[in-house]
């Protein structure tokens, strides 16, 4: 080791192929101090509260929220901070085994934690909004907010756990059952992700999205799951129980209802992207074919374990959702990509 002027830097040894921890007192962090404008820093690597430990981070993916706070902010968002909720990493007690984050922090005492709700709970603390997150070399996490990560999932691969896990939520908001039909808006990482979770529940899948070189890069997965892709004009076609908006494009809200069965459901899975006034039509759908729209935010710790198993068995099949490996200080320029959903996962590593 050796003193850089302002402490001690931050590094790791390795064992094999696993790191561990010796002290450190400094560490590199991406801070965005206020919208568009972030700035790599030394700063103290932070210290854990009580019920906190030190996570070294191993990789961390860029999320489109993520985007979306650095170009303009969010309701949560409290800055200075370090973004980055999308997290594996290591801890010292058990330097050989991969975590993967659940980004939350909930009171674990209130009526939607008590029914098992904790992404709805109204004192919820989030990496990466609340609190720093994982653009830095560490950072510090709930002991109860890591879950180990099974043998044979990468660092890489155990960033996918939480979209994936908010993916599970989505389906299970959608009470997707074996048999049914479901058509997802929106062919990025998240609608891949959503169409996995249905297939895993038996339901059969089909993707729409305007852009053919987004959906040609996932051709190989979706013809080795049986997912299809939907080739009616929107708002026409087949009749479908559940479907899903992985897209803030606010078409696909009427056009989604139309497609629905009777007695279906639509997932408000991602926000609209604009105000706009609800169609007449989309009132009366609901109304005499008994339609059910239901929302879908984020993920709690139970579908972060199920995504966790969906890793340790198609981990292999999602690879080529890592678009590309970047560096902490090549984040900036990504960013305006990752803001338009031009390809896939950026990772951090």
């Amino acid at each position: 080791m050796k003193p850089n002027g302002k402490g001690l830097r931050s590094i790791f040894l390795k064992g094999g192929t696993k790191p561990f921890f010796i002290s450190v007192k400094i560490m590199k962090a991406l801070i965005l101090s206020n919208p568009k404008s972030f700035s790599i820093v030394d700063r103290p690597v932070p210290k854990p509260c009580e019920g906190d430990v030190l996570v070294r981070v191993a990789a961390a993916a860029l999320c489109r929220t993520d985007a979306k706070m650095w170009h303009s902010g969010h309701r949560d968002l409290e800055l200075p901070r370090v973004l980055g909720h999308e997290v594996s990493g290591f801890i010292d007690e058990t330097p050989d085994q991969l975590y993967a984050l659940w980004p939350g922090k909930a009171c674990g005492n209130c009526k939607a934690c008590r029914k098992g709700r904790q992404n709805l709970c109204p004192d919820m603390q989030i990496t990466g909004f609340h609190r720093d997150g994982g653009f830095a070399e560490f950072l510090t996490a709930p002991r109860s907010s890591l879950l180990e990560v099974p043998e044979g999932v990468s660092p890489l691969m155990a960033t996918l756990a939480e979209p994936l896990a908010c993916a599970v939520h989505g389906m299970r908001q959608g009470a997707v059952n074996a048999g049914d039909s479901a058509l997802v808006y929106g062919g990025g990482t998240l609608g891949i992700l959503i169409a996995l979770a249905c297939r895993e529940s038996d339901a059969s899948v089909m993707i729409s999205d305007p852009d053919a070189f987004k959906l040609s890069k996932s051709e190989e997965f979706r013809h080795r799951f049986g997912i299809t892709t939907d080739t009616a004009a929107i708002g026409e076609g087949g009749l479908v129980d559940v479907v899903f908006n992985a897209t803030s494009a606010y078409e696909t809200l009427e056009a989604g209802v139309c497609r629905l069965s009777a007695g279906g459901r639509f997932c408000m899975f991602s926000g609209i992207g604009k105000r706009a006034e609800i169609p007449g039509n989309i009132v009366n759908e609901l109304h005499y074919r008994e339609l059910e729209v239901v929302g879908s935010y984020g993920c709690t710790l139970d579908d972060m374990r199920e995504a966790i198993r969906l890793l340790s068995c198609y981990a292999d099949d999602l690879h080529f959702l890592i678009e590309r490996r970047i560096r902490l200080d090549e984040v900036p320029s990504v960013m305006d990509a990752v803001l338009a959903g031009k390809g896939f996962k950026y990772v951090i590593f």
